[in-house]
């Protein structure tokens, strides 16, 4: 083989991804291996880097925080907190709400049937909130997806999951409101997510 035709081989070579279960993940977080700082998620069982959190983002994230306040005590509010969507997909979504549970918290995360709203606040996340994410919440029955787009200020919210597509996707602008599946009597101004 000619020099050059190993130096093409060389430059064209890409390594295999290290795919890991859900338990070698969440092993590799209880002894540090893996911590808060590292910001990755496991998706399809590989670990991928999150996004970088801008202002923007923080600031929709704490909106939201105080939008769903006067839902604390029928439900759970989840802040950047971890999910676990079945083996190979370990999220941290920006938002979620909880089913209370008598156990609480403490000894495992949430997983599908304990979600009962998941939202992402998406710039340059966007694409990967609209496919790879939400394939995976439909395929796990998450029954109300929003992704909150900093960019266009608007909120599209996924419904009726099916397979690993939703049936339903509906875009509210700055000016109408959204209201989640779990909690009919909340209207919240899309607006404010973004103020």
């Amino acid at each position: 083989m000619a020099s050059s035709d190993l130096t093409s081989h060389v430059w064209q070579y890409t390594p295999s991804q290290w795919h890991c279960s859900t338990q070698q993940y969440l092993r590799m977080i209880e002894t540090g291996v893996l911590g808060p700082a590292d910001r990755v998620e496991l998706i399809d069982g590989v670990i991928t880097p999150m996004s970088p959190s801008g202002p923007a983002h923080t600031n929709a994230v704490m909106q939201l925080n105080e939008l769903f306040s006067p839902l604390i005590g029928r439900m759970k509010l989840l802040v950047q907190g971890t999910v676990n969507l079945g083996d190979g997909q370990i999220f941290d979504p920006d938002f979620a709400l909880l089913r209370i549970r008598n156990e609480g918290y403490a000894q495992r995360h949430a997983e599908p049937a304990d979600i009962l709203l998941i939202i992402e606040v998406a710039d340059t996340s966007l694409q990967k909130d609209r496919q790879v994410k939400q394939r995976v919440y439909a395929r796990s029955g998450i029954a109300d997806y929003w992704i909150a787009d900093l960019d266009r200020k608007a909120m599209i919210v996924h419904r009726e999951p099916e397979g690993e597509a939703y049936n339903r996707i509906e875009t509210s602008h700055v000016g109408q409101t959204v209201t989640p599946l779990a909690a009919p009597d909340l209207s919240l101004p899309v607006q404010q997510v973004f103020a």
